[in-house]
């Protein structure tokens, strides 16, 4: 529940972030033409995602797709996570940049241009929660999943009101960083558990039969209660351990600052 929980609310929250830097450069710009191709984009975006969750959770019933799917939820989500956290700070710069140069097209070419321009970005957000849970819909019960992505959800409702009321206060550099690390971590569980799976039918290639045999069984501890366990408290306390250091950090500097400025 906790990791489906944090996957909907981290990738919800930046699909809501980049529509809401997309729609403010509407409304900054005066191009208010272009809100139409913006929320068309979003129904398409989120007809795939749904779709592609959808497949991604059928494929995962079996076992070969279920650790090959693992793997690539693994490997994809981790680096667009690392590549989000790098580039946070320049988030609205860029999204503004891209639809200047699009909105700058001839008539209906600047709307078709921000109609595809706003798929690939929630998609990608969407996407990546559909390969994130599909590929754990296999070991995981129904209720918890759907309990877990609705408290995602109002999270996500909560945090857009926060935004909306006091978008100041809200250091959205850091939310990525702070979010971006459970992703991490749940993508390198979702890897090693990819592995884990391919070698129960020696399907790790290049490693041989008796290697795959010995990872499967040294591999065991993944899906034991304990690990389980610890996976969600690490899910918990490392991102929060990342948040307190930052926030002292923070303090620490502004305390410095005036200090620094006396000498």
């Amino acid at each position: 529940m906790i990791e489906t929980a944090v996957v909907i609310f981290r990738e919800g929250l930046e699909a809501f972030l980049v529509i809401a830097i997309m729609l403010a450069f509407v409304t900054n710009t005066g191009r208010y033409n272009l809100r139409k191709p913006i929320f068309s984009g979003i129904v398409v975006a989120a007809a795939i995602s749904i779709t592609t969750g959808w497949h991604v959770a059928n494929l995962a019933q079996e076992p070969v797709w279920e650790g090959s799917l693992a793997l690539i939820a693994g490997a994809l989500v981790a680096t667009f996570t690392v590549y989000i956290m790098k580039t946070a700070k320049n988030i609205r710069g860029d999204i503004h940049q891209r639809m200047e140069k699009t909105a700058a097209q001839d008539g209906a070419l600047a709307e078709i241009g921000i109609f595809i321009f706003t798929i690939l970005m929630v998609a990608r957000e969407g996407m990546e929660t559909a390969l994130m849970l599909g590929a754990i819909s296999g070991q995981k019960e129904a209720a918890p999943m759907w309990i877990g992505a609705l408290v995602g959800a109002a999270l996500v409702g909560l945090i857009a009101y926060i935004w909306t009321t006091q978008s100041r206060k809200i250091n959205l550099k850091l939310f990525l960083q702070v979010t971006g690390v459970f992703l991490v971590i749940f993508s390198v569980h979702l890897f090693f558990y990819g592995l884990h799976e391919l070698s129960e039918m020696n399907l790790i290639p290049l490693i041989g039969e008796d290697a795959n045999i010995n990872f499967h069984i040294w591999s065991e501890f993944i899906e034991t209660p304990l690990v389980s366990n610890l996976m969600s408290l690490g899910l918990i306390i490392v991102p929060s351990l990342w948040l307190l250091s930052a926030y002292a950090k923070d303090k620490f500097s502004k305390h410095s600052a005036p200090l620094n400025a006396a000498e």
